[in-house]
């Protein structure tokens, strides 16, 4: 998984940059649950294919799915809509995924919060308190 975690700052690129035996391996799961309960194969298609949307939209730096990363400006309250409030504290978006690259030891949920806050490994996502990759950026264009 070394490889992917090249990417500090993760890009759609990098949600499937990886060694190949970390893909089969990450992967498994999916198929061996299959051979426990079996699906249509219509819906393990779709399941496959939405898995692989998720991946992509966590690794979205610039956050284009604002409702999952807490949005555009998301330290500032009055630019997140109450929805956006909710779901972000809850589902693992792309805010929390930033920082699982950026520091390793944070955020490590693919879908939900709930077992890093238990465990003891959330971190509220430092583009909500104006640290993120986006601002350090506008920071770089201020100075210039």
């Amino acid at each position: 998984h070394k490889t992917h975690h090249l990417w500090l700052v993760p890009t759609p690129f990098a949600s499937h940059a990886f060694n190949p035996l970390d893909g089969v391996l990450q992967s498994l799961p999916y198929h061996i649950y299959v051979f426990l309960f079996p699906l249509h194969k219509l819906t393990y298609l779709v399941a496959f294919v939405l898995v692989n949307f998720w991946t992509v939209s966590i690794h979205d730096a610039a956050y284009a799915m604002p409702f999952l990363s807490g949005g555009e400006g998301a330290e500032e309250e009055e630019n997140v809509s109450f929805f956006g409030r909710i779901f972000s504290e809850i589902v693992n978006g792309a805010a929390h995924h930033n920082d699982h690259h950026e520091y390793f030891t944070w955020n490590y949920g693919q879908y939900f919060t709930l077992w890093d806050r238990i465990g003891g490994s959330y971190r509220t996502p430092s583009a909500w308190q104006g640290n993120g990759p986006k601002d350090a950026l506008k920071k770089l264009k201020k100075a210039d």
